[in-house]
């Protein structure tokens, strides 16, 4: 779990300096606020003493990033029924559509996991 907190945490990280290298916007390192946070807390979750305590607050954090790129997700398909997505006239901002929706992808799996993980820890006491 220690492993798959610090490659989300780096995806997130890669996904918005790759946004800001394509489209110069600040509202695309968001995600790189957010992977920095799940990186560190995965750095952290390194030691066996504060292992329990870094997951659950990674999951918390993972937990604000879903809700908050719901809204992306939602709009997805319209964005996607346009032809060229950066002059999509059917949704407001189609680059933060674009992002929020990557980056919804991107952290749902690592929620999964983590609550496989959870109920298998707790299963096992």
């Amino acid at each position: 779990m220690v492993s798959f907190t610090k490659i989300t945490g780096l995806v997130l990280i890669l996904l918005g300096g790759l946004g800001y290298y394509l489209y110069e916007t600040f509202t695309v390192l968001i995600p790189i606020i957010l992977g920095s946070l799940i990186l560190i807390l995965g750095l952290i979750a390194d030691n066996p003493n504060r292992k329990r305590m870094a997951i659950h607050i990674a999951v918390m954090f993972t937990v604000i990033g879903l809700v908050v790129c719901w809204a992306g997700i939602k709009e997805l398909p319209a964005l996607l029924s346009c032809g060229d997505i950066l002059t999509c006239e059917s949704v407001n901002r189609p680059v933060a559509v674009l992002f929020r929706s990557v980056m919804f992808l991107v952290l749902f799996p690592y929620f999964v996991a983590s609550v496989r993980f959870f109920i298998k820890a707790r299963m096992a006491k």
